[in-house]
């Protein structure tokens, strides 16, 4: 078995400290942009739902929905 220097010591100390941080910080951009994703989804699904629920019947029948498949969308939570 190899005995470490006191400096190889240091230098493994200071790379796993380097290697918590790194893992922190991507942790917290991952933490951030949950939310950010999830804003953007309700927010998306709040517009999207709005102006759905404007459209007339011939403008459904376009796009191949029913005033059934409308309600049922505008009913559920912003956040589904």
């Amino acid at each position: 078995m190899k005995n470490c220097t006191s400096e190889e010591m240091n230098n493994h100390e200071n790379n796993q400290r380097d290697i918590t941080s790194s893992c922190k910080n991507a942790l917290a951009k991952l933490k951030e942009n949950t939310w950010k994703q999830r804003l953007a989804k309700i927010a998306h699904n709040w517009r999207t739902r709005s102006r759905l629920s404007h459209l007339n019947e011939a403008q459904l029948k376009d796009i191949g929905l029913t005033a059934a498949d409308v309600d049922h969308e505008v009913r559920k939570p912003v956040w589904k």
